[in-house]
């Protein structure tokens, strides 16, 4: 009686009592009739199991979200690295290919030099065109304070190119054999006709050259190589001017003319030689 009576004065007790009591009356009678607890555990799985599957997936994908995060920051920065040098392999695959072609042209011109030992030859870089003839004038690099001077031949490895018409301290401007107002003394290599080759005239197919004053019976066919002749002083003798792409006779007659194609492309002209000496022949 005495201890009923102090549970009834602190009720936390009483409480604490009937609660362990209680667990021990559940326990008991679940462990009694586990079957039954189960069947009736069954409906409520049924009707709350999909809404558990809901929350669970909803709980995962929220959860992979999170983790993927950083992996996405990771990549961006593979992906950054990766452009970085693909941009900088292209970078150096366009200066392999800029210094392959610039030995290539430098070898040409180092075997022309080998070849033309009897001419004094300044080499020198295309560096502009005269705006008002684009296509027949071009800028050079070497002018009066490395030796050159007007009337100059200008040459590449494939064959003539112009002469210098104006020299200044730094600089020279080359009139190419393609200008009208360009004359060279030339012959025909295979049957050695003589003629005259003149820049572009309006019968003239774009980029070709005229040669002129051949004579009539002159057996003139496709394919001849036209090279300088040396006569008039300016050009020395046996430099390839190009082939010829057909003749005609003239309808006086008297003499006939074939269309030339230059041996040189002058829309690719980067670096040319200059002629100091004049005279002797091009092997």
């Amino acid at each position: 009686m005495v201890l009923l009576r102090l549970l009834l004065k602190n009720r936390r007790w009483l409480i604490f009592i009937l609660i362990i009591v209680i667990i021990g009356v559940v326990i008991n009678v679940t462990l009694k009739n586990a079957e039954i607890f189960s069947q009736i555990g069954y409906p409520v799985l049924a009707v709350f199991g999909p809404v558990q599957k809901v929350f669970s997936t909803t709980s995962y994908a929220f959860t992979d979200g999170i983790s993927t995060i950083p992996q996405l920051f990771t990549l961006k920065n593979e992906n950054e690295k990766l452009r970085k040098q693909i941009n900088e392999l292209k970078k150096y695959k366009r200066d392999y290919l800029e210094y392959q072609q610039e030995n290539i042209n430098l070898r040409r011109m180092l075997n022309l030099k080998q070849r033309s030992l009897e001419f004094e030859l300044e080499a020198a870089e295309v560096i502009g065109r005269e705006p008002s003839n684009w296509f027949n004038v071009i800028l050079i690099d070497k002018g009066e304070k490395d030796g050159i001077k007007k009337d100059m031949a200008v040459m590449v490895d494939e064959g003539l190119v112009g002469y210098i018409i104006e020299a200044g301290s730094g600089y020279s401007k080359v009139l190419l054999i393609t200008d009208d107002r360009s004359s060279v003394s030339a012959i025909i290599q295979r049957s050695r006709d003589n003629g005259i080759v003149k820049g572009s005239i309006d019968t003239v197919p774009q980029g070709c050259v005229k040669m002129v004053f051949l004579p009539y019976d002159s057996n003139i066919i496709k394919g001849d190589v036209v090279i300088s002749s040396g006569l008039g002083g300016i050009f020395p003798k046996g430099i390839v001017i190009g082939e010829v792409v057909e003749a005609q006779k003239e309808s006086h007659e008297l003499t006939q003319y074939a269309i030339i194609k230059p041996a040189v492309d002058f829309q690719k002209l980067e670096r040319v030689f200059v002629v100091k000496n004049r005279g002797g022949i091009i092997p």
